[in-house]
């Protein structure tokens, strides 16, 4: 029971720096994003985003001819 009253009390405590997660994951954004290339959105390549020194970075997978052509059908 000590144990619960620590861990409320540890609510209020400092919290660490935001852990700086350097793998890319896919995103799919709902609002267009800044890609960090400052390139322009294409609206078939996949967006792919990594947390950086505590701020999310964007960029874009370039769209293939493969990946052109099966949009079109």
């Amino acid at each position: 029971m000590t144990q619960d009253y620590l861990a409320f009390f540890g609510l209020f405590a400092p919290r660490a720096a935001a852990i700086d997660v350097t793998i890319w994951h896919k995103h799919n954004p709902i609002l267009p994003v800044r890609l960090t290339d400052g390139a322009n959105l294409n609206p078939s390549g996949q967006i792919w985003r990594r947390l950086h020194l505590g701020e999310w970075e964007y960029k874009q997978d370039p769209e293939t001819l493969d990946d052109y052509e099966a949009r079109q059908f």
